[in-house]
């Protein structure tokens, strides 16, 4: 899936559904911005947790554990961002970029998936056969490059 948010706007996405939502754990937050966004969007922990860590770094946000769970509400300086902002305002767009970005993914995401679904991804190669899938792997290389210069921009 390519990306949805341009730079700031998941903080800022994450501001407005926590003033709706009130305290939350990461998944709650991640499921509403599901809901919202649309589209076949879907948040990854990957993209959530250090949106998050960075607002409580700010102080926009607070974390604190509510029963062995890790919650987050916002402080004051959280408060007043989204107040002092009509963020709500670009709900449609974001659904839009989403509906765009349907079916496009990006090519890093295929390769960790090849890489890690392997079968001999933990075993030891010897010195003949590193020279032999180096020279696989630049020919895979070559070809993704060739693919994506006659493909689509950007998906």
């Amino acid at each position: 899936m390519s990306r949805v948010f341009r730079r700031g706007e998941l903080k800022q996405a994450v501001l407005v559904v926590l003033a709706d939502l009130g305290d939350a754990h990461g998944y709650a937050i991640m499921g509403e911005l599901e809901s919202r966004v649309g589209g076949g969007w879907k948040p990854s922990p990957g993209a959530i947790y250090p949106a998050l860590l960075a607002l409580v770094e700010t102080g926009h946000l607070r974390m604190f554990d509510e029963d062995g769970q890790r919650m987050y509400a916002l402080t004051e300086t959280g408060r007043r961002a989204v107040e002092d902002s009509d963020w709500r305002r670009h709900w449609p767009s974001l659904s839009a970029r989403a509906e765009e970005a349907e079916g496009r993914v990006a090519v890093g995401s295929m390769l960790e998936h090849f890489a890690s679904n392997s079968p001999f991804r933990r075993r030891l190669a010897g010195p003949s056969q590193q020279e032999e899938i180096a020279e696989i792997l630049a020919r895979a290389q070559t070809q993704i490059e060739e693919t994506m210069e006659k493909g689509d921009d950007n998906g």
